[in-house]
């Protein structure tokens, strides 16, 4: 028997096994490795985005200073957010915003090189800080490897056990017919490690098509993204979850250049 290896790309290799001169070919999915170049923010998979309506169809964004929006009670960042100055948090705070969940870790590879940083800004201008993982899920055991990459960097970051942490999945070349499962995996391991705040992230229609089963992760551990075209106080979406994320392009008046994602906290879990 003879075994030969074939790369066919970034996601799997085809595992070629030779037997009595016949070859026998197995695909064995793998992680890429993910650096700043390759790496994703929250709702930034092209899938995913196909059910925020706002994203495709209005590039004007938002004001923080509008009046008739959702609550704009947090933000998420990741390093392509950039550096961010704690005076500017502040500016933040001046509109309302009380949170923010900061990207830390994506799969078993990547740290986001700006979280310290970004993390002792919000804090000096008195932000709820929150971090999230951009998961790779597939199987048991690399679910739980990307838990333990989480926790090392957490835990290198010094952050209390307090801290909110996000499991971001949206990923359309994880194995879906198992992210619900690895999702709990993942969440039992980041609770043995110390932090007993676990929600889940993803699009509405992750969750209405039970790729997330929300009765498993329960309701209030659920962070539902949806940006409808017209966002408004009156139309508040995903009441009965931990929190909303209703759009991906609020900007603040200071600095109408730099796009945030915001979010309205129903349950308090990323302000208080």
């Amino acid at each position: 028997m003879r075994t030969m290896i074939k790369w066919v790309g970034v996601i799997c290799f085809t595992l070629l096994v030779y037997v009595g001169g016949t070859a026998q070919a197995t695909s064995i999915p793998i992680k890429p490795m993910i650096t700043e170049k390759n790496q994703h923010e929250l709702g930034s998979s092209s899938q995913f985005s196909e059910s925020l309506t706002r994203s495709l169809t209005d590039d004007s964004g938002i004001s923080a200073a509008e009046s008739g929006r959702p609550a704009k009670d947090f933000i998420d960042i990741s390093s392509n957010n950039g550096k961010i100055s704690s005076e500017e948090f502040q500016t933040m705070k001046n509109y309302g915003i009380k949170g923010v969940v900061v990207k830390l870790t994506e799969g078993d590879s990547y740290k986001n090189p700006l979280a310290p940083e970004q993390i002792a800004s919000a804090v000096a201008a008195g932000l709820k800080v929150s971090v999230y993982h951009y998961a790779w899920f597939n199987e048991e055991a690399d679910t739980k490897g990307e838990a333990q990459f989480l926790l090392d960097y957490m835990k290198e970051l010094n952050l209390p056990s307090s801290t909110v942490v996000v499991n971001d999945s949206e990923n359309p070349k994880m194995n879906l017919d198992k992210v619900t499962d690895n999702a709990l995996i993942f969440q039992k391991e980041i609770q043995q490690g110390g932090y007993q705040n676990v929600i889940h992230y993803s699009s509405a229609s992750w969750f209405t098509e039970n790729k997330l089963d929300m009765t498993r992760l329960g309701k209030e551990n659920c962070w539902v993204a949806q940006w409808p075209y017209d966002p408004s106080d009156k139309n508040p979406l995903h009441t009965d979850t931990a929190a909303w994320q209703w759009a991906s392009d609020l900007y603040f008046p200071e600095f109408p250049a730099r796009h945030f994602d915001v979010s309205t906290d129903y349950l308090k879990k990323f302000t208080s």
